[in-house]
């Protein structure tokens, strides 16, 4: 697995896996997640629970963030990243699974009342993100497609 970031030495790193999706809908746009409180834009996802494998987690997190279910899931790529987190002051050794999918039909009500469903322009997005394994991941997103759209063209 590629990490994308150093180890920093003294420091005492919590693991967390977590699973993210880049979620689409008909008119290209990406669903994040705003956080006011803290200012912050995210991927929706989260951590893994219970046993849950990240698939299990994605589709949870989904619901609970922004009420939807999934559809058309396809695994992206796992990455490890250790970083320091501010707001709950710890380093993590984070290991992230991500996906993408199209939002399917509503099914609840979010329970997690402070992260706001935002649709977004991929491009513009990126460097809003709060973490930096999210910025990773959606440049290298918006490379592979610009990539693909270059092949096709030839």
């Amino acid at each position: 697995m590629n990490y994308i970031s150093e180890k920093l030495e003294n420091k005492e790193y919590k693991k967390r896996t977590t699973s993210h999706v880049l979620l689409f809908n008909d008119k290209g746009e990406m669903a994040v997640v705003y956080i006011e409180e803290y200012n912050m834009y995210n991927l929706i996802g989260g951590a893994l629970e219970n046993g849950e494998n990240p698939k299990e987690a994605l589709i949870r997190e989904t619901k609970e963030e922004i009420g939807y279910a999934l559809k058309n899931i396809k695994y992206i790529e796992t990455i490890g990243c250790y970083y320091y987190f501010d707001i709950k002051d710890i380093y993590v050794d984070g290991i992230m699974y991500f996906y993408e999918a199209q939002i399917g039909k509503k099914v609840c009500e979010p329970i997690e009342k402070d992260h706001k469903l935002v649709w977004v322009n991929l491009e513009e997005i990126i460097d809003k993100m709060y973490f930096d394994y999210h910025k990773y991941i959606l440049n290298k997103y918006v490379n592979k497609i610009s990539k693909n759209k270059e092949e096709s063209f030839k």
